[in-house]
């Protein structure tokens, strides 16, 4: 599973993961409970792999978050539950990102470590830091190979032919003669009586 494809919701608890899409928004797994049930347009959805936290280094992404959170799990500490004292978790954030205290809120931190608890039995926070950097390296690479090699060079992109607008004969708009002749009835609509 990857970050990219969790979701949290504004007002429903949990995390959840994409498992489909419909016209209108997704469908949702609940992570710990298999729960289904879809999105709709007006749920604020968030990708976790776009959320990052305020530091006093600027801004870190969510998946660095989490593995400097896991590092110091490994190391022996341990990470405060989300019953704990508001300052005890806002401490142990602080000391393992060094969190922007002026900027991030109680909530925050102990949203983070909520998810944090719901995760760390479905990531694998090994490969968590190395996705996006290999990535971006594939496509770097792949750009470096086209142009130093002679042979192979950047596909130029197709362009479509321009469009040319429809011409449509001009309609006959000889006025229609009615088949009852000029004097004959006109059918008005009457309602049925109730």
């Amino acid at each position: 599973m990857e970050l990219k494809d969790i979701v949290s919701i504004a007002g429903v608890s949990g995390l959840h993961k994409i498992i489909g899409r419909t016209k209108t928004g997704l469908i949702l797994e609940t992570i710990g409970t298999g729960k289904r049930f879809p999105t709709s347009i007006q749920d604020k959805v968030s990708v976790l792999e776009d959320i990052s936290m305020y530091t006093e280094e600027g801004d870190m992404k969510l998946n660095e978050v989490l593995v400097k959170v896991n590092e110091k799990e490994k190391a022996g500490d341990t990470i405060p539950d989300t019953k704990a004292d508001v300052k005890e978790q806002r401490a142990f954030i602080t000391a393992t990102i060094k969190l922007d205290n002026e900027r991030v809120y109680d909530s925050d931190v102990k949203k983070l470590l909520n998810w944090y608890h719901i995760l760390k039995s479905h990531l694998d926070f090994a490969t968590l830091m190395n996705e996006p950097a290999a990535e971006e390296k594939t496509e770097e690479t792949n750009k470096t190979e086209a142009t130093t090699e002679g042979e192979e060079k950047p596909k130029a992109k197709k362009t479509a032919a321009p469009k040319t607008p429809k011409t449509t004969a001009p309609k006959n708009i000889a006025a229609k003669a009615n088949s009852k002749g000029a004097g004959g009835s006109k059918t008005t609509y009457r309602p049925k009586s109730v």
